[in-house]
């Protein structure tokens, strides 16, 4: 049951780890052109992405990009490092929608490791995703992607 959603989302994530001069097209070829990407969290990469060119824009730009994450130095992805992705779950659930698990190994272009984490419920209709909803450490975004640092509670001093 659910096989095609399943495939169409295995073909994505098959895609987030190929050469970045061909994922796009790929991309274009399993995404509804109003497709809606939602993060939740208050990084620079968090809301509802809506549309192809936004999502392209202001999600994947700003990742594998210098972008305008406004962080202190070098911002982005490594692409000679690459992403590698380890799925644990792709489940079909109910009303066309495939749930997803996984972990990245990756790099920031500043040296830090992007090592996230991620659950996807992704919609699929007619053949194309037309929603994903994300979740994961939004920190590792900050840190690795746009050269922010985490100040431990206990090192800020007490006003």
């Amino acid at each position: 049951m659910f096989e095609e959603e399943k495939q169409v989302v295995q073909r994505w994530v098959d895609l987030l780890t190929g050469d970045q001069d061909n994922v796009w097209a790929g991309f274009e070829a399993v995404m509804a052109p109003d497709m809606v990407w939602n993060v939740p969290g208050k990084s620079c990469v968090s809301g509802s992405h809506v549309g192809l060119e936004a999502i392209n824009r202001d999600f994947f730009g700003r990742c594998w990009e210098t972008g305008d994450g406004r962080g202190g130095g070098v911002q982005g992805l490594d692409s000679d490092y690459g992403l590698k992705l380890t799925v644990t779950n792709l489940v079909a659930l109910e009303d066309g929608r495939v749930l997803v698990t996984c972990s990245s190994d990756a790099q920031g272009r500043n040296g830090v490791p992007y090592n996230n984490a991620y659950c996807w419920v992704i919609t699929v209709e007619g053949g194309k995703m037309t929603q994903l909803d994300e979740w994961c450490d939004t920190l590792a975004y900050e840190t690795a992607m746009f050269d922010k640092r985490l100040v431990p509670a206990e090192q800020l001093e007490a006003k």
